[in-house]
């Protein structure tokens, strides 16, 4: 994992930002042309095996391979329900599940296979959305960009998200982490990714002041030019300790606890 890891960040040191670029629009291009008889024998077959098509898959992991999209689902799935194993107080209620940002639910489709729960998935990709109510088991709406949503106050046992405080500014941090609040019940639990402050040594592009940032103040945030994801936070342990502890009581925060590079950090209401 980590010479993978090591080749990784030289190759976004050696190549410019449109050589990359090009070499990941000639990998995804064959990504495609491999799947595509799987692709379309979905259309054919459908089922709950069904996965999304190629462009819903792409927006996620940033490519439409099938196998990496099942293969990083299934993985974040069982790194989530290791975090929260052992925090579940005796007798309480631990079926109502929110995945935030659940997109075309590469996590939700494992949870559920996995364990009895109610999934509800809430994402600003509508498309994404519409895929996952009609294929998966539970209830997928279409959210704003901003809180608050359309769902009920304590209406969820947990809540779970994989890679989107990873795109967040400070302020929509925020925002989201007082509507997660309100979202899960007194006593829930909440589990999410973030950019340890190693991850941006990885990133070339961020600038003098944003290094600083993530030095000084333990946060940092790049934004985006492209779509909704194209923005990128780091966030310092420290910082997640005294900055998400406004909102909820920590419980265990797991270095590289998701897919051996993210954060995955557990908190109580």
């Amino acid at each position: 994992m980590e010479s993978a890891q090591t080749l990784l960040t030289l190759y976004r040191r050696t190549l410019s930002i449109e050589s990359r670029k090009r070499v990941g629009y000639l990998r995804e291009s064959i990504i495609r042309l491999l799947d595509l008889p799987l692709d379309l024998l979905d259309g054919v077959v459908g089922g709950d095996r069904q996965l999304p098509p190629p462009r819903l898959r792409s927006q996620i992991g940033g490519s439409s391979s099938r196998r990496n999209f099942l293969q990083t689902g299934k993985r974040a799935a069982a790194e989530i329900l290791r975090a929260i194993e052992g925090h579940v107080r005796p007798g309480e209620r631990s079926t109502r599940w929110l995945d935030f940002g659940c997109g075309s639910g590469r996590v939700a489709r494992h949870l559920l296979r996995a364990v009895e729960i109610d999934m509800t998935g809430i994402d600003v990709d509508r498309p994404a959305i519409d895929w996952c109510a009609r294929h998966l088991r539970g209830s997928y709406v279409a959210i704003g960009k901003e809180p608050p949503t359309p769902l009920p106050e304590a209406s969820f046992d947990v809540a779970f998200s994989v890679s989107v405080f990873t795109h967040f500014d400070e302020l929509l941090q925020r925002s989201w982490l007082a509507e997660l609040r309100r979202l899960v019940r007194p006593g829930g639990l909440l589990v999410a990714s973030t950019h340890s402050e190693t991850l941006s040594y990885d990133r070339p592009d961020l600038s003098k002041a944003e290094y600083e940032s993530l030095q000084s103040h333990g946060f940092a945030f790049r934004g985006g030019a492209g779509p909704f994801n194209s923005g990128i936070a780091f966030h310092t342990r420290e910082y997640l300790r005294r900055e998400w502890s406004r909102y909820f009581t920590p419980v265990e925060l797991i270095p590289a606890g998701l897919l051996g590079r993210l954060d995955l950090s557990v908190w109580r209401v």
